[in-house]
């Protein structure tokens, strides 16, 4: 089996063990999830990444062509997609002037292609398709011989090609002398595949079309055959014989691992497959391992294979190879230099050579080496010089200048660790600054540092300093969702802080105009949330106390309170994370943010439950920034008090009094309070007025009517003055006469006054 279709295999199996990773929600790494396991991990980056990069950038315009799924060996689609855009674009008309007209139609072409592909033999293959360029007739009648397997034919086919003039030639020479030289391969003539492959190129970078991409394929193509006569591919897919010296078998290896690298210079999916392969073919052989590992490239190749994130798909097998590699480095006279440094010092970590890597990044001032630093100075219990030396590494990878060794994961993952450093030092805003700009990222980490570690003021004046948010793009297709903008994420965070704290009138400019939330009913699903927040913040004031004779207003303001409370609390009033997980709408009880500073660690195991890296003050922090109360879906009990606020205003006979406790109770049911809301129901009981609806107390709630409330005392007045008419008369009397004998008594004592002086 070739080292393309091993990879490939492999490649499905991971895409298979990838779909099941992925059932469930999409939750993201968090890395204060345990910090001690993030800050002391390994550094990884993408193997494709530095796979690309093993050569300097090809200064040729070759450049691959490849199906989308690398794994596809094979290219029949695309070479008949490259056919058809040959006849529709005109190119094939120039070529066959001598034909007719109505015989030069894109849709004449490809008939007669069609059924030369289908012919039993070459001479068939020609002659449907005679009214083809000679090149493409003398290619296709080629390839049927080939899939045959009648090379010599197919070979006079191809060489053919080139006795054509050259402006018949041109169109199809690249393609004649890749397959020249595949057919050498089949043959076990190594030497003469290589002279083809090599032609193959030549003549591409002379200017010949090649639409198909045949140059860069014939890179690996020839690597092959390097990796078949070097005895690395076994059993050998042709007839060649591998060379009985270790010296020159190391030496094809290094020679394939260069046209392989050649290949991925050049944006091809498939050596990045390949180079992997013949990395893991490698380390699988100790005595093969010793014999390559001085080749620098092989090595650069190795250490690549072996720190990358790309690498070994399992722990055991990744720390197997890790140790291969760098026990085969250690032994090279000199093992290290250059560029490969940084990496070999990444590997020395990830094998827990700490010598080593601290000898190795002692002087470094590049980002990797910084990185690993770092991380030694961390295990030393250097807190101080970690801090530095990550935020040295990065400063370094954004320097102008500086090599670029680290790809976009890896400057992820390095800016937050440099955050958890800095979170773990007490410096929370620093750390917020560093998190955010990987908010897409890290937003569990985000919101954990904004909603419970920095102070409302602090995160106010944070995301008050940040820069408007651009326009947001036009989605191509509606199907897919967009991006969450987490800048608007982040100010609706503050928002409800500020809400919870009951600064509702600083909270309203940071509420985003609306929020899609799932719901049955489309129309449902945008809520003007701006408008909501406005509407409880005016709620929230009219509630305030006042005179007594307001009471039925102030509990019509608080009964709004709780229902916004009840029915809008998550995005007015919920958390980001725990308890009430925000950033999935409540509809899981775990995956954003922590409920505790140290996370989910197990402080048995990996963790260090003496240094458990946090924040001076971050426990206090902490607890201070707890909803109240600290309970899943916190608003719901904040719905009842309200509610029950609301009632206590009330007068006790009216409807509103006990429909307000019907909405208190059944929101006590809704926080899972079933002993609170039997003792709203016993409140009702005893105090309230018996109302037809009352059989379903607690679930079927009417609304109250607070009209009749503010009515209810002067009826009860009136109500009572017409069921006892003579005591009403007889009582009446008796405060006129009272009042009357008050005004005599007052006038008769201001006449005995004395005088003024």
């Amino acid at each position: 089996m070739s080292p393309r279709k091993i990879a490939v295999a492999a490649l499905v199996a991971l895409a298979t063990v990838g779909g099941a990773l992925a059932c469930g929600p999409d939750f993201p790494w968090q890395l204060l999830d345990d910090r001690h396991a993030t800050l002391t991990e390994p550094v990884a980056f993408g193997f494709s990444f530095d796979a690309t990069r093993l050569v300097a950038t090809p200064q040729d315009t070759l450049r691959a062509v490849e199906p989308s799924d690398p794994g596809d060996t094979s290219s029949e689609p695309e070479v008949l997609a490259i056919e058809r855009h040959e006849a529709q674009s005109g190119t094939w008309q120039a070529l066959v002037p001598d034909v007719p007209a109505g015989a030069r139609t894109a849709e004449a072409f490809l008939q007669q292609l069609q059924a030369a592909r289908t012919a039993a033999d070459g001479p068939a293959a020609q002659a449907a398709g005679a009214g083809l360029p000679k090149a493409v007739a003398l290619y296709v009648a080629g390839a049927v011989e080939f899939q045959a397997q009648r090379y010599d034919r197919a070979a006079a086919y191809f060489a053919a090609i080139d006795a054509l003039p050259q402006r018949q030639r041109a169109i199809r020479a690249v393609a004649a002398a890749y397959m020249t030289g595949r057919i050498h391969q089949a043959r076990g003539e190594a030497e003469a595949a290589r002279a083809a492959f090599r032609a193959t190129r030549a003549l591409a970078e002379a200017g010949a079309p090649d639409p198909m991409g045949l140059a860069v394929a014939s890179f690996g193509e020839e690597a092959r055959v390097d990796l078949v006569e070097a005895g690395l591919i076994e059993p050998a897919p042709w007839p060649i014989e591998a060379v009985a010296d270790p010296a020159k078998a190391a030496s094809l290896i290094g020679q394939a691992v260069r046209l392989y690298a050649e290949q991925a210079a050049r944006e091809s999916k498939v050596a990045l497959l390949s180079l992997r392969q013949v990395a893991s073919l490698l380390v699988a052989d100790a005595d093969v391992l010793g014999q390559v590992i001085g080749d620098p490239l092989v090595r650069r190749l190795l250490v690549t294979y072996a720190v990358s994130r790309e690498g070994p798909w399992d722990d055991e097998s990744s720390e197997v190879v890790s140790a291969g590699v760098i026990e085969a480095v250690l032994k090279l006279p000199t093992p290290t230099a250059g560029e490969e440094i940084d990496r070999l010092a990444a590997l020395a970590y990830r094998t827990g050579r700490y010598d080593v890597a601290g000898r190795l990044t002692a002087k470094t001032d590049r980002p990797l080496g910084l990185w690993v630093r770092a991380k030694l100075a961390l295990r030393h219990g250097d807190r101080e010089a970690a801090v530095r030396d990550w935020s040295a590494a990065l400063a370094a990878s954004a320097k102008e200048g500086m090599p670029d060794d680290l790809d976009d994961d890896a400057r992820t993952r390095l800016r937050g660790e440099a955050a958890v450093a800095k979170l773990s030092a007490g410096a929370y805003e620093d750390s917020l600054r560093l998190l955010f700009p990987v908010a897409q990222t890290y937003w569990g980490d985000v919101a954990y540092v904004a909603e419970r570690i920095l102070t409302i003021d602090e995160l106010k004046r944070f995301v008050d300093g940040l820069p408007p948010a651009a326009p947001k793009p036009r989605r191509a297709s509606t199907d897919e969702p967009a991006p969450r903008d987490r800048l608007e994420d982040l100010r609706a965070l503050l928002a409800r802080r500020l809400a919870r704290d009951g600064r509702v009138a600083e909270a309203l400019p940071y509420f985003p105009e609306s929020v899609e939330r799932w719901s049955d009913d489309p129309a449902q699903r945008e809520v003007p949330l701006a408008a909501e927040a406005r509407v409880y913040g005016n709620a929230i004031d009219a509630a305030r106390p006042t005179w007594r004779w307001r009471n039925v207003s102030r509990a019509e303001a608080l009964f709004e309170v709780a229902m916004l409370s009840r029915k809008r609390g998550m995005e007015l009033l919920g958390t980001e994370g725990p308890p009430d997980l925000a950033a999935v709408d409540g509809n899981y009880t775990w995956g954003y943010g922590q409920e505790s500073p140290r996370g989910t660690a197990d402080t048995t195991s990996r963790s260090e439950p003496k240094a458990p890296l946090l924040g001076p003050d971050e426990a206090s922090r902490f607890a201070a920034s707890a909803p109240t109360p600290d309970k899943r879906f916190h608003y719901r009990v904040v719905a009842t008090d309200r509610a029950l606020e609301a009632a206590d205003l009330l007068p006790q006979g009216s409807q509103a009094y006990a429909a307000t406790l019907c909405w208190a109770t059944r929101f006590a049911f809704d926080s899972d309070d079933e002993a609170r809301a039997k003792s709203i129901y016993r409140r009702y009981v005893a105090t309230g007025p018996l109302q037809p609806w009352a059989k379903r107390f607690g679930r079927d709630c009417p609304a109250p009517d607070f009209d009749a409330a503010r009515d209810y005392w002067p009826k009860r007045v009136l109500h009572l003055a017409r069921r006892h008419a003579a005591l009403t008369l007889v009582t009446g009397l008796g405060a006129i006469l009272l009042l009357a004998g008050a005004a005599v008594a007052i006038r008769r004592r201001q006449g005995s006054g004395s005088a003024p002086s």
